[in-house]
């Protein structure tokens, strides 16, 4: 059983077709990949989603990961009551997670203790409208958050999260939520900076290589100038696809689709584990 493969998604709710209405087509490329996303989940049949928000309760010094017996959520504030995700918490992969975190010294806090409910930000809510989209059986959803801590100690975090997910007895899929740089055009909703498109490419094509040093080798005031939601969100992917690695799986990274149509980068993609046969 254990990881079955790991995604990157955007979280606009205007990729929504309740939401995005008649602006849906702006954003095309971004909503047809995620559709492919929706697909690939579908084949891949999950019994739980493991996903990291960047808009979770975030603590400063902390890696979050929640324990919540259950989660909702919907896109009302969107303008779309209707599009709602309910879904149980994996309590126990959740523990397991925070065990394995503490026993390799990274700090990290519980963010929702079990019995809790927790209500869904749009970080989540948006890549897991998709993905539970196209699933027929119930699935079940552990939910991450990063914090400011440095870029390591989030691939130190990631590695400890993914070593969990390897030893898994139930599938998993990982979601890595991330928007890219949010100043991509003049008068848009950020201040415009050209270092976003810099920023931006970089990421993209550092993750269709498979270049993981190369992604965590950006500049840290290149990030900073592209106004980004979503890099340390990458960094905690790197690390849990470097664990399954290290434990022999072999990966193939896919970029789907890479658009900034509303000012915002919107990158959706895979990390591919394959079968023996692949490889």
């Amino acid at each position: 059983m254990a990881l079955l493969g790991c995604f990157v998604t955007p979280h606009p709710p205007i990729i929504v077709p309740e939401v995005g209405t008649t602006r849906l087509v702006e954003a095309d490329a971004t909503v047809q990949a995620m559709r492919k996303v929706q697909e690939r989940a579908a084949m891949l049949a999950p019994e739980t989603i493991v996903l990291l928000s960047p808009h979770a309760p975030m603590a400063h010094g902390q890696m979050g990961v929640s324990l919540a017996s259950s989660y909702r959520g919907s896109l009302a504030s969107f303008g779309a009551p209707n599009v709602r995700v309910d879904a149980a918490g994996d309590q126990r992969l959740g523990e397991a997670i925070m065990e394995r975190v503490a026993s390799v010294g990274v700090p990290a806090a519980i963010t929702a203790s079990p019995g809790e409910v927790v209500d869904l930000d749009h970080g989540a809510m948006v890549p897991l409208v998709y993905l539970f989209g196209g699933l027929t059986n119930p699935c079940r959803l552990v939910l991450l958050s990063f914090s400011q801590l440095s870029l390591q100690e989030h691939v130190r975090f990631g590695a400890a999260v993914g070593t969990v997910l390897q030893e898994a007895p139930q599938k998993v899929i990982y979601v890595a939520s991330s928007d890219l740089s949010h100043r991509l055009v003049p008068g848009g909703a950020y201040e415009f900076d050209p270092r976003g498109i810099q920023f931006d490419r970089r990421v993209v094509d550092t993750l269709a290589a498979g270049d993981w040093n190369g992604l965590l080798s950006i500049p840290p005031g290149l990030a900073a100038a592209a106004g980004e939601c979503g890099y340390r969100s990458l960094a905690v992917l790197s690390g849990v696809v470097g664990a399954a690695e290290a434990d022999g799986l072999k990966t193939r990274n896919h970029v789907f689709s890479y658009e900034g149509p509303f000012g915002v980068g919107y990158l959706v993609g895979e990390v591919e584990i394959l079968k023996t046969s692949e490889t």
